[in-house]
């Protein structure tokens, strides 16, 4: 098995290599603009499905258990939370461990997207270095990676489904959108921040900070009903998180939006203008940052 698996890394190695040809544009010789980054992308399709290929391969390739740990390690999680705060604490919030399981599992795709996003560059200087390809495909690869990730992880929601008895209904459409917007604002951020993590190493050091101190200001342990209604514009307006985990719960839960369809517009149009800036500082500084490589 793992001769297989090396000669399958192998292979896909070679796709990257002879991508080359078929990808005509050097970095450090194109016209920085979004335009040029987003073509780039779009033009390199194939060699993502490779980097996709490539990076779930890499995590799990020592691994005896392999993919399944993709599923167990959630089914632990799951375990652990019923046990506390169902037989033990009792909580009288219902669905509770379903609620919150749900919300760590869209937290750790952004989380770990925004993490790798950010070291996409520095952690692939030696190939950077040696191959002409997209830089820009590294990050939009692990987004691609982890989302694939995410998506088997939600299978562990399937037995809390049917212990309380829910349906599943054309809300499930919900969860897709809100972990897609999950992606995209992940990427957002590690386009931003990848060229300056280059130059600047303690941007990673940062977002492992701001990721945890995040989790706790995010509703994952606790729902929207936590929040004074109050302030749940002005919360949910600066925390576009908090209407993506609130979105995919009333997914799962297959029930109406848990939060205002006005916050869940605005959190969309506040995703997409970063990721214009996050493309906008992307293209104009990939080059210069390349060179602290």
């Amino acid at each position: 098995m793992y001769e297989k698996t090396q000669e399958g890394m192998r292979r896909e190695e070679k796709i990257l290599e002879t991508s080359n040809s078929s990808t005509p544009l050097r970095e450090p010789y194109s016209k920085p603009s979004i335009g040029t980054t987003l073509t780039s992308i779009f033009s390199s399709m194939p060699l993502i499905r490779v980097l996709v290929r490539r990076d779930l391969r890499l995590r799990y390739h020592s691994s005896v258990l392999g993919y399944l740990w993709t599923l167990i390690e959630p089914l632990m999680l799951a375990g652990a939370y019923y046990f506390v705060f169902i037989i033990l604490r009792g909580t009288s919030e219902p669905m509770y461990p379903l609620l919150v399981l749900t919300g760590i599992l869209v937290w750790s795709m952004f989380a770990k997207t925004v993490r790798f996003g950010v070291n996409s560059l520095v952690k692939n200087a030696g190939l950077i270095q040696q191959i002409q390809f997209p830089h820009a495909t590294l990050i939009v690869a692990k987004c691609g990676a982890n989302y694939i990730i995410t998506t088997m992880s939600m299978l562990v929601l399937i037995p809390f489904i049917l212990m309380y008895d829910l349906s599943i209904s054309w809300r499930i459409i919900y969860v897709i959108y809100g972990l897609f917007m999950t992606g995209i604002l992940a990427c957002a951020v590690g386009f931003l921040l990848a060229p300056v993590n280059v130059r600047y190493r303690d941007v990673d050091h940062l977002i492992g900070f701001l990721t945890r101190v995040g989790f706790f200001l995010t509703p994952i342990m606790y729902t929207m009903s936590f929040i004074p209604e109050k302030y749940h514009w002005w919360y949910l307006a600066v925390n576009p998180m908090a209407v993506n985990i609130s979105t995919v719960r009333s997914g799962i839960l297959g029930s109406e939006l848990i939060i205002d369809p006005a916050s869940v517009l605005f959190s969309f149009v506040s995703t997409m203008f970063l990721l214009f800036c996050g493309l906008l500082i992307y293209s104009k500084q990939q080059n210069k940052a390349v060179k602290y490589l």
